[in-house]
């Protein structure tokens, strides 16, 4: 039977854990976006931390302990500064943070340190999209939910679409397990999904959101792929093995990365032209 056999094309020892995993962080990452303040603060750093620590031991995996302790304090620091002083002042700090990482990691003869350097705004830009998204003035706790909602939904769509139809592979030699019909099943639920999130979650304008989330939705493929290709790059499966049935914080969160930075620059650039929000 057509069902049977789409079934079977499932890991269901593999999806059983993802559930078992994202049954705990789901939960608390809500419950920390609710809270906000220095609890939704500390979780984005320390989840963008590890993150930033797994993409070190990915592009330099025989970085020295003292290399990728300073660019993490960096990423701290920076996400601190943003915190209890200013996004712009935060946005300086990392222009003076990023070549000096650089530099330190041409001084201890690390490889790649421009990839070293790189993950500072990478996981950085992100942290402090994160952060600018949830202070926004006019629900910026609902802006959030409506982001996870469209980057969770992108990712089990494509996942499961993907895992029953097969098909055409997207990118077969960046990520082999990847197909079209994942991405467009990914897209459609994410666009369901993110209007149903404008509409609960206090959007102005929730219609505008059936533009938006198939972008976001996009965006945040795109960010998958990159990590893929990183991964690829180096030659392994997963950045890390912290979060069982998903690898490590940065195989978590690589759609996020981009889909936050993507919507924190979209939101400032409308100003107070458009508040759909």
């Amino acid at each position: 039977m057509p069902l049977l056999s789409a079934l079977r094309r499932f890991n269901t020892t593999n999806l059983r854990l993802r559930l078992i995993s994202s049954a705990i962080l789901a939960p608390l990452t809500v419950l920390a976006v609710f809270l906000g303040g220095k609890i939704y603060c500390a979780v984005v750093a320390c989840a963008l931390t590890i993150g930033l620590y797994e993409w070190i031991r990915l592009v330099s995996p025989k970085a020295l302990d003292r290399l990728t302790g300073i660019a993490c304090a960096s990423l701290v620091a920076l996400l601190g500064v943003a915190a209890l002083l200013s996004m712009a002042t935060a946005a300086a700090l990392g222009i003076v943070l990023v070549p000096a990482i650089y530099l330190l990691a041409r001084y201890e003869r690390a490889d790649a340190p421009g990839l070293i350097a790189l993950g500072l705004p990478y996981m950085g830009g992100s942290g402090l999209a994160l952060l600018g998204l949830r202070s926004a003035p006019e629900n910026g706790v609902g802006l959030v939910f409506y982001l996870l909602s469209v980057v969770w939904a992108t990712d089990v769509g494509a996942y499961l679409v993907g895992s029953t139809l097969g098909g055409k592979k997207l990118a077969p030699t960046i990520s082999p397990g990847k197909t079209w019909a994942g991405l467009f099943g990914g897209v459609a639920i994410a666009t369901a999904v993110g209007y149903a999130a404008a509409i609960a979650f206090g959007a102005q304008v929730p219609s505008f959101a059936l533009v938006l989330s198939p972008i976001l939705a996009l965006v945040s493929q795109a960010g998958d792929l990159f990590e893929s290709y990183t991964k690829r790059r180096a030659g392994v499966k997963e950045s890390g093995d912290l979060i069982p049935g998903h690898g490590g914080i940065l195989d978590r969160i690589d759609g996020l990365v981009f889909a936050a930075m993507f919507a924190y620059l979209f939101q400032i650039s409308l100003g107070d032209r458009i508040l759909w929000w």
